[in-house]
This record gives C-alpha cells, structure tokens and sequence, in this order.
C-alpha cells in the first residue's frame, strides 16, 4: 500500500493506511500543527492497516507536540498488531487510550 491517509473530521483524527518509515515522511509537520487547535483531539486508529516502529515513534512524537499545543490526545481502536509492537518496544502507557 504504502500510503497513509490522515484526516480531521469534528475533533477526530482518521489515520488509514500504512503508518511507517516510508509513508510519515511524506507528512509535513506544518500539516499536523493545525491539529492541536483543539483540547482534547480523538485519534482513531481503525483504518491503519500497516504499522513498524517508526510508525509507533510517530504517533509518540504527536503526543508530545500535543502536549506542547495543551492539546490532549486519545487514542481509539488501536490494532492488534499495534498493541504488540508497543508491548514489544516496552512504551505501554505512552499512548493515552480512552
């Protein structure tokens, strides 16, 4: 696939695709600023089809830019697979999850 797919939609961010080290550095960090004009922004991980570990370092850094905004983020519907590569990279808990 290697494409990755991010849209925001009402407070929610829609990430769909392949998150990994091929498709994130096609994101533009001015893209992604505007996101944390909110509070709180609901990221939903539903559509993510492909993830490695920069995939995972990615959705970290977001969490500390949002943090920086006084934005909080909260991750919904991680996959499986995600699950195991944060309980691989020993990050349990660096993703808040509602």
């Amino acid at each position: 696939m290697n494409k990755v797919n991010v849209t925001l939609n009402q407070g929610t961010l829609l990430i769909a695709g392949e998150l990994s080290q091929k498709t994130i550095v096609k994101l533009s960090k001015n893209q992604f600023l505007e996101w944390f004009t909110e509070d709180t922004l609901l990221v939903n991980l539903d559509k993510l089809v492909k993830v490695d570990t920069a995939g995972l370092a990615w959705l970290l850094y977001l969490t500390e830019i949002a943090c920086s905004h006084t934005c909080q983020l909260i991750f919904s519907n991680i996959p499986e697979k995600l699950n195991k590569l944060i309980a691989l990279s020993d990050v349990d808990g660096f993703l808040p999850t509602s």
